[in-house]
């Protein structure tokens, strides 16, 4: 092949790969939006739990700090939506921004090691945010630091969700979960995107050293 048969792989590479980019960027805003909706789903339903299993923090917290606890709570769900876009917003999650070392050209492993590098963080953010909630149940004595396994505390003292999430009356687990897939698979694609990109350069250089 000539110089000319390399420059046009490797523009259609490049276009391959800006359009993966272009896939990574459009998928952020919904994904904030459903993992809103979901932290706000499942937020509630902790709410509505921890008040039917311990009523006896119910009956002695008494009418006033009740409605207290629920004007904080309705704050919490109101501003889900910011909190979330700001967690999200984690360099570590959106790895279709970054830039990949040469060595991953030729690892085989690279692209299953990044797309569970940013499930790691998406999962760590989602269960972080859950957290908000989990605050203010200590707050008020529905949750024992260090004794609820249902929390583990982060080195900072905040409440991490550390069950499993749950899926079960979730109208947006499924959505949420389509996502990441979704996102699994861009991620897998930008990796070897670049790894053609990478080899193709590569021949032209190997080329011309030849000529």
């Amino acid at each position: 092949m000539n110089s000319t048969d390399f420059d046009r792989i490797i523009a259609q590479e490049r276009k391959v790969l800006a359009s993966i980019k272009e896939q990574g960027e459009k998928l952020i805003p919904e994904f904030k939006r459903i993992t809103a909706s979901y932290i706000r789903e499942l937020s509630i339903k902790l709410m509505k739990s921890y008040f039917r299993y311990k009523p006896e923090v119910t009956r002695s917290l008494g009418t006033e700090k009740l409605e207290e606890m629920k004007r904080e709570f309705t704050g919490i769900l109101v501003s889900l939506p910011e909190h979330t876009s700001e967690r999200l917003d984690d360099s570590q999650i959106w790895l279709h921004r970054e830039e990949i070392p040469d060595r991953a050209v030729t690892d085989m492993t690279y692209s299953y090691q990044f797309e569970k590098r940013s499930n790691k963080s998406m999962d760590e953010a989602i269960r972080d945010l859950i957290g908000l909630v989990g605050s203010m149940l200590i707050k008020y004595g529905f949750v024992e630091a260090g004794k609820d396994f249902t929390w583990k505390m982060t080195p900072g003292g905040i409440p991490q969700y550390a069950n499993d999430l749950p899926s079960k009356g979730m109208d947006h687990h499924k959505a949420l979960n389509k996502l990441m897939e979704q996102y699994k698979n861009i991620l897998v694609e930008y990796v070897f995107a670049i790894q053609n990109l990478r080899k193709a350069e590569q021949a032209k250089n190997s080329a011309n050293l030849i000529d």
